[in-house]
């Protein structure tokens, strides 16, 4: 008989006892494994869920970014300034006089035909003009919307104003800005004596050349020496209507080696003189009939901002505008040209000849007939459809302002009728 000590347990026992508990030890228990392979899943379907949302939005701001590059180019990402030129204001002024440039400068009312006329003059293979509006990188290719050195009256931003009640004690013209109104504006009239301090600071010259001449100087048809072979350069926008005289005396600008501005003492002064007389600048005012011009700046305002300009508002802006006009014409030292829209295109052949014998470029029959068919169709009578609304409507709810403001109209002596009904 074998006895066993009290106490001591076989060592199979033992061995099979520690197995079972190391094993329940290492199971975890099952709500714990759940909980844990959830919380796995969730973070899985929060990861995917922000990497879809990236890419949509991506996407999204892709899509937005390729729209208006294809419609303004690379101007719209990187900015107006990427391109600019460094040249000094002296550099400037030398180059100018040594190769005697001529810069012609097309302004007028808006939707009077600026832009198709440009189009046509800057088609001429001695001219040099901004190409479209993907190389500039702003509507219509307008050089004040380019700029930095003089305002552009609230143009484009018209809708700031729209619905807009007066303010107490604000005078009515305060926020006279944009299309159709900003010839009101009671400092809209930029002449050489209210901005003498500008004309009289050499970088303002360089500041606005330095922006212009990119777009002068590299196009499809100069490739890139468009400000060496360009016998003249071309720049429209309306507003230079209302800055001819400070433009021309921004242009004009005599500036020494020094980078001085005005006439130095001794011989330097006689060379300056000299070149001060050879003025740069011609001036080409557009305009077109009051009564069609007034319907188109509202069909454009309406259908591009969704807002109306009051139709007596924009009657005074036209008048307005032409009096500056007027007023500058006598006052220029520039060559002054007038063209109606309705003159350009009725005969457009016998417009643009007129216009580039004024520019003293080359103006033969050829040369004529290969610009018009770049530019392609011109309507004969862009005004048929406001002269109908005109008769149709118009006059009725109208008519009274063209009586109260008939003075001033055939003061303008631009030549329209009145009476077309």
């Amino acid at each position: 008989m074998v006895k066993q000590r009290k106490g001591k347990k076989s060592q199979n026992q033992s061995s099979s006892k520690d197995e079972n508990y190391n094993a329940d030890k290492d199971k975890a228990p099952r709500g714990k494994r759940e909980k844990g392979k959830h919380k796995s899943n969730k973070h899985e379907v929060s990861f995917r869920t922000m990497l879809l949302f990236m890419t949509c939005f991506l996407g999204f701001v892709g899509a937005v970014l390729y729209y208006f590059y294809s419609l303004y180019g690379i101007n719209i990402l990187l900015g107006k300034a990427t391109r600019d030129f460094n040249w000094t204001p002296y550099m400037w002024r030398k180059f100018m006089d040594d190769n005697e440039k001529k810069i012609l400068l097309i302004g007028g009312p808006h939707r009077s035909g600026t832009t198709i006329l440009w189009e046509a003059i800057k088609a001429h293979p001695d001219v040099g003009g901004f190409g479209g509006r993907f190389e500039t990188g702003v509507d219509f290719s307008e050089g004040v919307l380019l700029q930095d050195v003089y305002p552009k009256f609230g143009v484009g931003m018209e809708f700031k104003n729209f619905g807009r009640t007066k303010q107490n004690g604000e005078a009515d013209d305060t926020k006279m800005e944009g299309l159709g109104r900003y010839a009101l504006h009671p400092d809209v009239h930029w002449t050489k004596e209210s901005k003498r301090e500008l004309l009289e600071n050499p970088n303002t010259l360089s500041t606005l050349l330095n922006r212009f001449a990119p777009y002068w100087n590299t196009n499809r048809k100069f490739q890139n020496e468009g400000l060496k072979k360009a016998s003249v350069l071309v720049e429209k926008s309306p507003q230079n209507g209302v800055l001819s005289t400070f433009l021309e005396g921004l242009y004009n600008m005599p500036v020494n080696e020094d980078g001085s501005v005005g006439l130095t003492s001794g011989a330097g002064a006689n060379a300056g003189a000299d070149k001060k007389k050879r003025l740069m600048t011609k001036f080409l005012y557009i305009t077109r009939h009051p009564i069609a011009n007034i319907y188109a700046i509202d069909k454009l305002v309406s259908e591009a901002m969704g807002g109306h300009i009051n139709f007596e508002t924009n009657l005074r802006n036209y008048i307005q505008l032409h009096k500056y006009m007027k007023m500058d014409e006598k006052a220029l030292d520039s060559p002054v040209m007038w063209a109606r829209l309705e003159d350009f295109t009725t005969d457009p052949k016998k417009i643009l000849v007129e216009i580039f014998d004024f520019l003293d470029v080359n103006c033969d029959e050829k040369a004529i007939a290969e610009i018009l068919d770049g530019v392609g169709e011109i309507r004969s009578d862009p005004n048929g459809k406001y002269m109908k609304k005109w008769c149709d409507e118009g006059k009725k709810k109208h008519g009274h302002l063209f009586d109260k403001y008939a003075e001033e109209l055939k003061a303008l002596d631009l030549g329209y009728d009145l009476e077309i009904c």
